[in-house]
């Protein structure tokens, strides 16, 4: 027991549950920052099968804000 009355285990760095949202999958930015449109037939927004289905296009920006998402990711 640490001096606060409480631990986490071994190798747990956070409270279970408040870990941060993934990187959106279309444009690679923090869900707050994301740049993709909402969807017309869903209102759903950095959704894949929204382009795959309901007819969305990827814009340059998108595509460009993934790559460097990309590129910074495989850095580390």
């Amino acid at each position: 027991m640490g001096i606060f009355g409480w631990d986490y285990p071994p190798g747990c760095n956070s409270v279970p549950g408040d870990e941060p949202d993934p990187p959106c999958d279309i444009c690679g930015l923090d869900p707050f920052d994301c740049i993709c449109p909402e969807c017309s037939e869903c209102g759903e927004c950095g959704n894949p099968k929204c382009y795959e289905e309901h007819g969305l296009i990827r814009t340059q920006k998108q595509l460009d804000s993934k790559a460097e998402a990309d590129r910074i990711y495989n850095e580390y």
